[in-house]
């Protein structure tokens, strides 16, 4: 049907409603920033990451955090090694150049990115209509085995894991993991970091071991 008028008394605010446009109520649908990992305005390859050389590297929004005194180190790197005919032309790789051959029970190293709670108000945390959360991600790693991811809440001091199976060694892999709602603990509605999605690259007896090399995203 072709639209033959357009007037201002067809397009004052009274005629325009919620039910008359494709509207998207959730506009932070997929939680993570930068999961295609194109983004990487510091470096695009960093040497000599970890003992003590915490902080943001390549990738934007993902951070490198450590404790214990680790003698690991990697070469961090927005990477082109990516899973064949998904859409993606980077990921983000961690190569590890020294391994830690004597790990201590505190030693641990990780890859998080952290999210604002005025931009999770729609998950409804704390209530009992608590939405869940789905992680979507592909991983390709040299060790097959189970695996650990992790959602950490900040302003509760609340934390949840999740496992998952690399089958083959050097080989991509496509896991979805649900979380399910949590009705306890409300998100502050404001600026600070309330929810941070963690991946171990390694950990003493003291933490679950996870690894990851590319992480996309929250569906």
């Amino acid at each position: 049907m072709a639209i033959d008028k357009i007037t201002t008394a067809s397009i004052t605010d009274a005629n325009i409603t919620t039910a008359k446009l494709a509207y998207n109520a959730n506009q932070f649908r997929n939680i993570i920033i930068n999961g295609d990992m194109s983004q990487a305005q510091r470096a695009t390859s960093v040497t000599g990451i970890g003992n003590g050389n915490a902080g943001y590297h390549t990738c934007d929004r993902w951070k490198l955090h450590e404790g214990g005194a680790t003698a690991a180190e990697f070469t961090q790197s927005q990477s082109t090694d990516v899973p064949t005919g998904q859409g993606f032309a980077t990921s983000f790789k961690m190569d590890c150049t020294t391994a830690d051959t004597s790990l201590a029970a505190d030693e641990i190293m990780n890859i998080y990115q952290r999210f604002e709670g005025q931009n999770l108000q729609y998950l409804k945390k704390g209530t009992s209509s608590a939405e869940s959360l789905t992680l979507s991600f592909w991983v390709k790693a040299t060790k097959t085995g189970t695996y650990v991811t992790n959602l950490y809440d900040n302003d509760n001091n609340r934390a949840i894991n999740k496992t998952y199976t690399i089958s083959s060694s050097d080989t991509w892999e496509k896991k979805t993991i649900t979380f399910a709602g949590d009705t306890s603990g409300v998100l502050g509605n404001d600026n600070a970091s309330s929810l941070e999605v963690y991946f171990q690259l390694f950990a003493g007896s003291n933490f679950y071991i996870w690894v990851f090399t590319n992480f996309l995203g929250f569906l």
